[in-house]
């Protein structure tokens, strides 16, 4: 009979250089750190300085949308908790002109009428988290409200600035402490999660630069069908390392409501454990449970800024949780699936990697989720 463990170790290793350059994956199970592994190499290009060294198990990854999890929707329910919002507050004027009707509850569930997503990068110079703003206020209703659920970026690039309206701080200001310094987790030798931001005067410096596993190389020789859009942004950079993957985060300037964090696998494990224990200082239980109920909007698997897994396992988590479960994923090759009802206790299971590099065009990542979910889970 096959070792769960080692059948996970080897599905791992199998993914190395077809699926991305390295990884580290991490699987907790009421109390017990059940898996916790670095494979592969930190990048496969010649242009990184890094090519060919091993991931570690601190390696620091772009976690892209797991920011809205991590950040945004722990600093909302937060905000609810404390009554500084409420989840049937309407969205504040202008930004409403994209998601007329549209509450806080709405952007959540992505069910706003909010697009899914658009190149506002080739449209505003950066770094103007204002133009961009702009922009959304310009961009008509894609949808009528909660007929469907359509996942949105632009709807948490609102809802990161209404957090930063509510409190007078600024994103990342709020998150070091309501959420790191509140789990205890500034104060470490390496940045567990964090923000890179991308203006100041001097530049923000980028500490820990080589334990930063590189996204995307931009080199035109790797697209020989022609240069994609999103290469105009980046004029005077080769690659994507210390600052975000994210074209419209990194116009905003490093620092967004929808992508722009940092971290490690251990980071997200404790924000997660904190989710999922009750453990985030001045987290309401009952609204840590009505943020995890499932959206009723048709067809949806949407909870208030989670998601939730298909019926018919044709999600990222595969047929591998419970309905109970929770989840994100982030496009530059991370994801985060929490079962609180899972068999032998409440699991965290945690993959991060940078499957965009050397380039993004690399979709391996979506076959292969549901086949590590399936073994991790099976622990």
């Amino acid at each position: 009979m096959t070792d769960p463990r080692q059948a996970l170790f080897d599905l791992l290793e199998s993914a190395v250089g077809e699926v991305f350059p390295g990884c580290v994956a991490l699987v907790w199970r009421d109390g017990a750190t059940l898996y916790h592994e670095a494979h592969g190499e930190v990048a496969s290009h010649r242009w990184i300085p890094a090519e060919g060294k091993p991931v570690v198990r601190e390696q620091i990854y772009d976690l892209a949308s797991l920011t809205k999890i991590l950040c945004t929707t722990s600093l909302t329910a937060l905000a609810v908790s404390e009554g500084a919002l409420e989840l049937d507050s309407p969205v504040p004027e202008p930004w409403n002109a994209g998601c007329p009707g549209a509450t806080l509850a709405d952007l959540l569930e992505h069910c706003s009428g909010y697009a899914a997503h658009r190149e506002y990068f080739n449209e505003v110079e950066p770094y103007s988290a204002e133009g961009i703003l702009e922009k959304i206020v310009a961009t008509p209703p894609d949808y009528p409200l909660r007929s469907k659920a359509v996942y949105s970026d632009l709807g948490f690039m609102v809802l990161g600035r209404w957090l930063e309206q509510t409190y007078g701080r600024d994103l990342d200001v709020l998150f070091s402490d309501k959420v790191m310094l509140a789990l205890g987790l500034d104060d470490t030798p390496v940045p567990h999660l964090g923000f890179h931001r991308l203006h100041g005067n001097p530049p923000p410096p980028r500490p820990h630069l080589g334990r930063i596993a590189p996204t995307e190389i931009y080199d035109p020789e790797l697209h020989p069908g022609g240069v994609p859009s999103h290469f105009d942004v980046r004029k005077n950079a080769a690659v994507a390392h210390g600052f975000v993957h994210d074209d419209n985060a990194f116009i905003w300037g490093g620092v967004a409501g929808h992508a722009g964090l940092f971290g490690t696998a251990h980071g997200v494990l404790e924000v997660a454990r904190a989710w999922v224990l009750n453990l985030l200082p001045g987290l309401s239980p009952a609204v840590r449970d009505r943020f995890w109920q499932p959206s009723r909007v048709a067809g949806s698997t949407r909870r208030l800024g989670w998601d939730g897994p298909s019926q018919d396992g044709s999600g990222t988590a595969g047929h591998a949780v419970t309905a109970a479960a929770v989840g994100h994923t982030g496009y530059t090759g991370t994801s985060l699936w929490v079962d609180p009802d899972a068999h032998g206790g409440p699991t965290i299971c945690i993959l991060l990697s940078n499957r965009v590099h050397p380039v993004r065009t690399n979709t391996a990542i979506q076959a292969f989720r549901p086949k590590f979910h399936e073994a991790a889970f099976a622990l």
